[in-house]
Parts: structure tokens; sequence; C-alpha cells
């Protein structure tokens, strides 16, 4: 009789060890500060980090809005005229740097990079370089927490967002020189307006 109560004892807490599991499987990861987290449960054995996507979307003007803001000025920010063609170039530029940087980011989450520095391979940027020094890093979870980080920051931006494929013993390894982190508290410094219109030929003109 003992021996059978103990069996019906044992396989008790079995049963309910195995569906507390499954309910913890189920949940999903906390998220922080009322926003989604950055890893997502997928499957039992995977898990996918959250691409920034959706939340620079919601804080970067839509295409209508650029065209509109270009289609109501005449100069850049250093009086430069804006011809007609430039405004289209600006568009489709600030388009495409977008494009780049975030697929970029969705690249290295699949090679789980964590740290990205900023750079300027093409041009340099006369905007960008009162608020970033090239080389300043940025890690992954930074980037989830703050996805206005991510540039282009003002049109005509020549700056990205460069995956750097080293622990964070090694991140300062590397052959750009200012490899510090872009900040060190929770909240990101000061960055360009969007509005902070410079023509790609000005940009051109401050590297010769």
């Amino acid at each position: 009789m003992v021996t059978i109560l103990i069996t019906i004892a044992v396989l008790t807490v079995l049963i309910l060890i195995t569906l507390k599991m499954g309910l913890s499987k189920k949940e999903a990861v906390p998220a922080e500060d009322g926003r989604e987290p950055l890893i997502h449960v997928s499957g039992v054995y995977s898990v996918l980090r959250k691409s920034p996507r959706e939340d620079l979307a919601a804080l970067r003007p839509t295409e209508g809005a650029i065209q509109k803001y270009l289609d109501g000025i005449d100069e850049d920010i250093n009086g430069r005229s804006i011809r007609s063609m430039e405004r289209a170039d600006l568009r489709k530029h600030w388009k495409a740097q977008m494009e780049a940087n975030l697929q970029g980011i969705e690249n290295g989450d699949k090679k789980g990079v964590a740290f990205y520095y900023y750079d300027f391979p093409i041009l340099k940027c006369s905007v960008c370089d009162h608020f970033i020094t090239k080389g300043n890093f940025v890690t992954r979870e930074e980037i989830f927490k703050n996805p206005q980080i991510i540039p282009p920051f003002h049109l005509g931006c020549t700056c990205i967002l460069t995956a750097h494929h080293g622990s964070d013993t090694h991140v300062r390894e590397t052959t750009v020189t200012g490899m510090l982190p872009f900040f060190s508290d929770e909240t990101p410094p000061p960055l360009p307006e969007w509005t902070d219109v410079i023509t790609l030929s000005a940009n051109a003109g401050v590297n010769k």
C-alpha cells in the first residue's frame, strides 16, 4: 500500500513539473519599458532578434513629408541652392541609405553581431561631423532600445553603421581610429535634425 502511494505521489509531481515547463515555453520574453523584447522565441531551440525596421519607420518622416519639405526650401543649411534634380537625389539617397543600414543590421543579426560602428566610407558628412566621430560604436542592445541612432540622420547624410565582427574585449581592436562608445549612459547624445539638408555635391566638396 505504501509503495502504491509513493508511486502515485511521484507521478503527480512529474505531471506538475511537465505542465509547468509547457506553460513556461509559451510565455513571451518580458518586454522592457513597454516595448517588444529584443529576443523573440521561435520554436524550442532557436531565437530571433527583432528587426528595428518598424520602430525606425515610426520615428522617421514619410516620403511624402520629405518631398513636401524639400519643395518648400530653396537652399541647404550652407546657403547652397538646391536644384530640382538634387531634390530627387536627396529623396532617393535617404531611402537607399536607410535600407542599407537596416539590411546591415538584419544581416548582422543572422551572424550574431553585437557591435556596430559609425563610418563614412564614401563621403565625409559635414553635418554629422559635429555629432559623431568615425569609429564611435554602439551595441546591438543600444540599437534596440534607441532605433533613432540608426543612420541616415538628415537629408544628405552619408553616415552608415558597419558591423564589427568581434567580442566585447576586442571591439576597440580595429583599423578605425576613435573606436570609443558613442554614449555611455542610457540616453543617446543629440543627433542632427532630419531637416538639416545638405546637398550631396556639397558633401563631396568637403572631401576634396
